[in-house]
């Protein structure tokens, strides 16, 4: 029994020693292996600090590098416009586009999409004549189908529209290719719209007649950036005789007000009537000079019927200014009032005294001075 309980002790004290070095050799595991675990994580956050502080090292470098680069292109090509060699202006901003992209910011690019509009517009106006009216108006018919083709191939077609001037299949072949990729060279898409609108608003107005549809286009060109002075000034002149033409048949003087500015700068510009703003103001010159003459102001009708007749000769409106003109020239030639006639026998004065005014002295004598001296009786 005694040993039996001996063996149980000794077992049981071997047992304890045993216990304590495995806990004691796990305890060490686990600092180690925490240790371990540590040095990774401080290895990776190094590791990708490091990696992200190269990389912004390299990005700066690169945009330091393209920015004299694109810098250097910009000069060059506002160089090229200024010398007229567009073409050669619009591959250095094509390259600034398409190899520079990623290191300009939105100031530049909006910068860069104005002056690429610019340099089309100039390319166009030398390339494309001036629209003439046209005797019939002109009403295109289009009907839209599904273009199935590739970004890069309507891109490469819009071009050779941009390039031919025709400007209704630019439009809606860029819209096509806007509809399949917005973000496809967006700031030469930009511009190719830019001068699709400008010039078929342009061509609505001046050769169409088509006024509103006209203003229209150029308002939507404005998106795309600021309308050059030509065609500013053809959407305010367009603007004014709408605004003219709204008073024909109701207010003459307003018609020969806002014509009378229209017409020195854009003599045939016309609406669906066919009637040029030249026409309109002498038909409005004559109508409000007849309204004055009747009113008695001869000498403003006859500078209305002589501008009108400086227009087109007529012998009706000839003979209607003679007439005019021989009564406002009678109407300045009447004199003003008489001044009262003197008395035959005025009463003699003195002179120191001065000669009284001829309205203050009486036409006939007093009635009850007597006409003739008194004799004496006797």
């Amino acid at each position: 029994m005694m040993d039996n309980e001996t063996t149980t002790e000794t077992e049981i004290k071997e047992i304890k020693p045993n216990k304590a070095k495995k806990k004691f050799f796990e305890r060490r595991f686990g600092w180690i292996f925490t240790g371990i675990i540590l040095v990774v994580i401080i290895l990776g956050l190094g590791g990708v600090t490091g990696a992200a502080r190269g990389i912004n090292d390299r990005v700066s470098l690169a945009e330091a590098q393209a920015a004299p680069r694109i810098q250097a292109q910009l000069d060059g090509a506002r160089l090229d416009i200024e010398e007229g060699r567009y073409d050669v202006a619009l591959n250095r901003l094509n390259w600034i586009l398409d190899d520079m992209a990623e290191f300009l910011t939105e100031e530049e690019l909006a910068e860069i999409g104005e002056l690429y509009s610019q340099t089309l517009l100039l390319k166009s106006t030398i390339s494309t004549p001036t629209p003439q009216p046209t005797p019939t108006e002109i009403v295109p018919v289009f009907t839209p189908t599904p273009d199935m083709r590739g970004a890069e191939e309507l891109y490469n077609t819009a071009t050779q529209y941009l390039a031919a001037g025709a400007w209704e299949d630019l439009i809606q072949t860029l819209v096509a290719l806007r509809q399949k990729d917005l973000t496809f060279r967006t700031v030469q898409v930009d511009g190719m719209l830019y001068i699709a609108l400008r010039n078929r608003g342009i061509q609505k107005i001046l050769a169409e007649g088509s006024l509103e549809p006209g203003i229209y286009d150029l308002t939507m060109a404005e998106r795309f950036a600021p309308l050059d002075s030509r065609a500013a000034g053809i959407r305010t002149w367009t603007r004014l005789y709408i605004t003219g033409a709204s008073y024909w048949d109701v207010d003459w003087s307003q018609v020969v007000f806002y014509f009378e500015q229209i017409y020195p700068h854009l003599p045939n510009l016309r609406d669906g009537t066919f009637m040029t703003a030249t026409e309109r103001y002498r038909i409005g010159a004559i109508e409000y000079g007849t309204q004055l003459a009747a009113a008695g102001e001869y000498c403003l009708a006859q500078e209305l019927l002589e501008k009108a007749l400086a227009i087109s000769e007529d012998v009706d409106v000839r003979s209607r200014a003679q007439q005019v003109a021989e009564a406002c020239l009678s109407g300045l030639a009447t004199p003003e009032p008489p001044p009262v006639e003197l008395s035959p026998t005025p009463i003699p004065t003195s002179e120191a005294e001065p000669t009284p005014a001829p309205t203050e002295q009486p036409t006939e004598q007093p009635t009850e001075q007597p006409t003739e001296e008194p004799t004496a009786e006797g």
